[in-house]
């Protein structure tokens, strides 16, 4: 009887314990961004393919992106020819600009137009312009194995998101996202996955990005080259609508 009643509080004391030392959600969360904004700031070329999912139309553009922090980006389209120029500038939720040379405007994205897709890609405003998802939504983990926790991510109250949950999955290793279903009226409306992580020094970068529309049956693929790290990008005024205008070879 007593080895039953040791054996039972040993029981009840590791799994007091595990509960303690196991990280909640919003924790693993806060982890994933950091995980994504690792540099102080850096830039990048980038490669991006647009194309069905069944094989059929294929479009390659290439642009420019600079980054600081969770928030802060300029992403200019150096090719094709037609939308060369156009840039997006963001420095937070409420900040966000569309410079059109055409017109040599620079427009104000607001509202729900953060949610529509950012120049005929299967990325939205929204989802250019930062990697943040705590202040808009509350995070619990859904299951979990030796490689990677599931959370489940519900949007809070009050929040512009368009989309009501996501469903991450997070790389015990290294806190990068591999996988996101965005989900719109209780169905996965988009996937994103990351297929390569690349390590720079203390540095780790997401350089394979893939976004699928599920109902379009629809991609777009960016891959990033030619990383250079901290450089002080704020100091030189390049999240700006001045660098937003400036011609960039």
């Amino acid at each position: 009887m007593k080895r039953s009643r040791f054996l039972l509080t040993a029981f009840l004391f590791l799994g007091a314990t595990a509960g303690l030392n196991a990280e909640t959600g919003n924790e693993i969360l806060a982890k994933v961004e950091n995980a994504l904004t690792g540099p102080e700031d850096y830039e990048a070329t980038a490669v991006m393919t647009l194309a069905d999912t069944g094989g059929g139309r294929k479009e390659t553009r290439e642009l420019k992106i600079w980054i600081a922090g969770n928030n802060k980006r300029v992403i200019k389209f150096l090719s094709p020819a037609g939308i060369k120029g156009i840039g997006l500038l963001s420095v937070g939720e409420n900040s966000m600009h569309l410079y059109l040379p055409a017109q040599n405007k620079i427009r104000m994205i607001s509202g729900s137009v953060k949610n529509e897709n950012f120049q005929g890609t299967d990325f939205s405003y929204n989802e250019m312009s930062s990697y943040e998802y705590r202040d808009d939504y509350s995070a619990v983990v859904q299951s979990e194995d030796a490689d990677a926790w599931t959370l489940l991510l519900t949007k809070k109250p009050g929040s512009e998101r368009e989309y009501e949950k996501l469903v991450m999955t997070v790389d015990k290793k290294d806190f990068v996202p591999r996988r996101i279903e965005l989900f719109r009226n209780g169905a996965p409306a988009k996937i994103l996955t990351i297929s390569e992580v690349r390590t720079e020094g203390k540095y780790l970068v997401p350089t394979a990005i893939r976004m699928e529309d599920v109902a379009k049956k629809h991609y777009t693929e960016m891959t990033l080259q030619d990383l250079a790290f901290d450089q002080g990008l704020e100091g030189k005024d390049v999240f700006s609508k001045r660098f937003l205008k400036k011609r960039v070879q």
